[in-house]
């Protein structure tokens, strides 16, 4: 407990590499003024600024978000194994931007223990991983859920024809766009100011730590369709994106229930594992469940054979020889023959049945569901739709034209 009263966090519980930051500071030079804690990551905090010279330059907006990087961060763009500055600036000089962060800046700070990396990003509201957990059943409308999984697929594509691979495609890297203006803002920070919860001693100083306070969206669980419709999304977080066609830079990606199968057994990597983990989100968004809970089962099985059991259970799938030679890892789990060495299937749930069973969406919603999922969860990546071709869906869209479309790339 510091002298007063703030208790004081140890740097085993905090991530004491993280740059000391607090309301009133100002960051470049005073260019940008510090307002309030938005948001942390392992390798980020993320901050609520304003632009010192925003009247100057003509600008649209005087808010932007500020993500800092911890030491740890910085340093991976140093050796490369993060590609983040490198893929904003890439997105940034698009001439249109579709769903993804916006960089405007970027710099370095100076903090007690090195030196960290710093973003000047377009602001964005609050996640949807907060927002589905806010409904009773953790689920969400099905014509919400559409419209978050259209502005996804917008800045999917926009990825992808980059040559760029999220790689850590999840609901928390989904956030509201904000489309409010700087005096919501102002009423905001008036309203609610920046509240510390404790402090961190570093170097043999107290700092204090800062709760996480992202800004609201305004919207409810239950709107309304139109409701619904007025809203926006952005996909953010490329501190672990990849570059299509070339080595990865790190040998683990994504949330461990999203992973594709072939980053289980190593045999492909490209941009469809991102469309996986996007089938997987529907689901979730849709039943307030993980499409995917893989359990170890001590000595007998480890969580990527359970894992790889459930895949198989769920879609009916096999792996193709094609894709059994390409695996590095198939004796590890599977035979010969792409059976799995540790675990017998059961007879599984169809896509519609484990949509259906938790009674959260509409039965005339199921169908489309599920087929807008199972394009998704193909275990041959080159038979998995693409972006493109899942905006298309008749669930999403509700065109026969665009329901051929996707059958034929389908299978």
């Amino acid at each position: 407990m510091s002298s007063n009263g703030i208790p004081t966090a140890s740097p085993s519980t905090q991530a004491s590499d993280q740059l000391p930051t607090q309301p009133g500071q100002t960051l470049n030079n005073g260019r940008y003024e510090v307002h309030r804690k938005l948001g942390s990551g392992i390798y980020s905090t993320t901050w609520l600024v304003s632009d010192t010279r925003s009247d100057e330059i003509g600008a649209t907006s005087k808010y932007y978000a500020a993500k800092i990087l911890t030491i740890e961060g910085s340093r991976e763009h140093i050796d490369g194994s993060s590609r983040e500055l490198e893929f904003l600036q890439q997105i940034a000089a698009c001439e249109d931007v579709n769903s993804l962060p916006v960089l405007h800046d970027h710099f370095e700070e100076s903090g007690p223990l090195g030196t960290h990396l710093c973003f000047i990003m377009n602001l964005l509201n609050s996640d949807v991983s907060t927002f589905r957990r806010s409904s009773p059943t953790k689920s969400l409308p099905a014509y919400t859920v559409k419209k978050i999984l259209t502005h996804t697929l917008e800045g999917l594509i926009q990825l992808h024809e980059l040559n760029i691979i999220h790689t850590d495609l999840k609901l928390d890297n989904i956030l509201f766009s904000r489309v409010g203006s700087d005096k919501d803002v102002d009423s905001e920070l008036k309203s609610n100011p920046a509240i510390a919860d404790s402090e961190l001693e570093m170097e043999g100083k107290n700092y204090p730590l800062f709760r996480s306070q992202p800004l609201p969206h305004g919207h409810a669980w239950d709107a309304s369709p139109s409701q619904a419709e007025a809203m926006q999304f952005t996909i953010i977080d490329l501190g672990q994106a990849q570059r299509a066609g070339e080595q990865p830079t790190v040998d683990e990606f994504s949330a461990y229930s999203l992973r594709a199968p072939e980053l289980i057994l190593r045999s492909d990597f490209g941009p469809k594992i991102d469309i996986w983990a996007l089938g997987c989100l529907t689901f979730e968004m849709l039943t307030g469940r993980w499409l995917f809970a893989p359990e170890e089962g001590g000595d007998d099985w480890s969580l990527e054979d359970d894992h790889l059991a459930k895949m198989l259970e769920l879609t009916g799938e096999r792996f193709s020889p094609a894709m059994l030679e390409r695996a590095q890892l198939r004796s590890k789990y599977l035979d010969a023959q792409g059976n799995l060495l540790r675990l017998e299937l059961i007879p599984g749930q169809s896509i519609e049945a484990a949509l259906a069973v938790y009674k959260t969406m509409p039965t005339s919603e199921v169908a489309g569901a599920a087929s807008f999922i199972r394009a998704c969860l193909k275990f041959e990546p080159s038979d998995r739709a693409s972006a493109k071709e899942l905006k298309l869906h008749p669930w999403l869209t509700g065109s026969s034209c665009a329901q051929r479309a996707i059958d034929a790339t389908s299978g």
